[in-house]
C-alpha cells in the first residue's frame, strides 16, 4: 500500500470505535442487515456458508485491514450474504457505510487503493473457485494450497512459503468440499511428497517449487496477487 494511503486509512481507523469478539463468536448471520461494515484491526474472520444439510461451506478468510461485508457496503445488497465468524480472538473497527463513501470518494489515491484491493479479491475468488472444480480431490487440494500461499502466504525464502492460519484439516474439508477422512489421506500424501510441512498445532508450510511440479494449472500457479 503506498505510505500515503496507509497514512489517511490509519487516520481515519483511528477515529472509528473499535469491538472485540470472542473465537467462535458470530459477528454477521447470513441475511441479517449490517448496522456498519467492519474493518479488521486484529485476528481473523472467516466467512462461509452452510449448505441445505447444516455443513459449512468455508468462502474466505479476513485478516489485519480486510473490510466485509464489502457488497452491502456498496449498496449491491441489503443484508449479510454469509456468516462472519471470529476464529481467533479478534478487534474490528465499526465503519458506518456513508462515512466510508464519503472518506474515498473525494480522493484519487483512495479510490484506486480500493479499486485494487477489489480487484485482488475477485481474483482470489476465482482461484478458490478453479480449486472446487477439479473432480480430483488431489487437484482440488493442490489448487486450495495454491490459493491460500497467494492470499494468506509469508514468504520464509525462495521456495517456502507458510501459510499464515491456524488451519485444521477439517477447514480443508470446508473449503474444497471433501471429507476430512480424504484430505487426511491427502495431507499425508503431500507432506511424504515433500509439498507441504506441518506438525500439530503448527501452520502450514508449502514448498512452492514441489506444490508447482504437482499442479496442472499454469496459468493460475502464475498468478501473483499483491497485497
Amino acid at each position: 500500500m503506498d505510505k500515503s494511503v496507509k497514512a489517511k486509512w490509519d487516520k481515519f481507523l483511528a477515529t472509528l470505535p473499535v469491538a472485540a469478539y470472542k473465537k467462535g463468536e458470530v459477528i454477521l448471520f447470513q441475511s441479517e442487515t449490517p448496522r456498519s461494515a467492519f474493518v479488521v484491526k486484529k485476528g481473523i474472520v472467516k466467512t462461509y456458508n452452510l449448505d441445505m444439510n447444516g455443513d459449512e461451506q468455508l468462502v474466505f478468510f479476513s485478516t489485519a485491514f480486510d473490510m466485509f461485508p464489502q457488497v452491502w457496503v456498496m449498496g449491491k445488497a441489503s443484508a449479510s450474504l454469509y456468516y462472519y465468524e471470529a476464529i481467533t480472538p479478534t478487534e474490528l473497527y465499526r465503519l458506518p457505510r456513508e462515512a466510508y463513501i464519503d472518506f474515498i470518494k473525494g480522493d484519487k489515491k483512495l479510490l484506486m487503493y480500493e479499486l485494487e484491493r477489489q480487484a485482488n479479491k475477485d481474483a482470489s475468488k476465482t482461484i478458490h473457485l478453479n480449486a472446487l472444480l477439479y473432480s480430483k480431490a488431489s487437484d482440488k487440494v493442490l489448487n486450495t494450497l495454491n490459493y491460500l500461499i497467494q492470499n494468506h502466504g509469508i514468504r520464509i525464502n525462495n521456495n517456502l512459503i507458510k501459510i499464515n492460519l491456524t488451519l485444521t484439516h477439517q477447514d480443508f474439508a470446508n473449503l474444497t468440499g471433501l471429507r476430512r477422512e480424504t484430505i487426511a489421506v491427502e495431507m499425508n500424501r503431500l507432506k511424504k511428497d515433500g509439498v507441504i510441512f506441518y506438525r500439530r498445532r503448527t501452520l502450514y508450510h508449502v514448498n512452492v517449487a514441489m506444490l508447482n511440479k504437482f499442479m496442472n494449472d499454469r496459468f493460475i500457479i502464475d498468478a501473483k496477487l499483491s497485497p
